[in-house]
């Protein structure tokens, strides 16, 4: 295989890939989101937290510290920037995402509208089971997915054996009769 195939074999996985995993410097923090935080010659420091609900990480020597909407690279520089006023000469800090904050939401005529843990390969089916199931006055044939790309918000029919994407709000209509 030459180095141009193998290039090419890897640009076309890297855009196959969903978007989280290759632009994850991108990556905006936010509630839930399981962090491991290292800095660099003090491993009493080492912390694993999740971020909390209102958006903050507890973290040593300096409590709170806000950490939903920002950048991986943005906490970095938060975290260093607290830790060289007055705690550590040169910090270096490291931020890493352990565990993402994948969630799909089911609204509408199920018994237990909600957020649900996303699955790699789930599908509207799974997720409205994971809702209790469809109530009596549902309309299953007119349901519909509604998805964020790339800023904009796409309304998609949805069938039960379609693959849902984290973030994904799945919506069950009511049935007109």
């Amino acid at each position: 295989m030459t180095v141009t195939r193998i290039v090419l074999i890897i640009l076309l996985i890297a855009l196959l890939l969903p978007p989280g995993i290759v632009q994850s410097q991108d990556y905006i923090l936010g509630p839930r989101d399981l962090l491991k935080i290292d800095v660099y010659d003090h491993k009493d420091l080492e912390t694993r937290v999740r971020i909390s609900e209102d958006g903050k990480i507890t973290f040593p020597l300096l409590g709170e510290v806000r950490a939903a909407g920002l950048t991986v690279q943005g906490l970095e520089r938060e975290i260093t920037r607290l830790l060289a006023d007055g705690y550590i000469i040169h910090p270096h800090v490291g931020v890493f995402v352990e565990e993402f904050r994948v969630v799909v939401y089911v609204t509408g005529e199920v018994r237990k509208p909600g957020s649900f843990p996303y699955e790699a390969g789930m599908t509207v089916l799974k997720a409205i089971a994971l809702a209790g199931g469809l109530t009596d006055k549902a309309a299953p044939s007119r349901t519909q997915i509604i998805r964020k790309t790339s800023g904009k918000e796409d309304t998609l029919r949805a069938k039960m054996e379609d693959a849902i994407l984290p973030e994904d709000v799945i919506v069950v209509p009511e049935s007109f009769f």
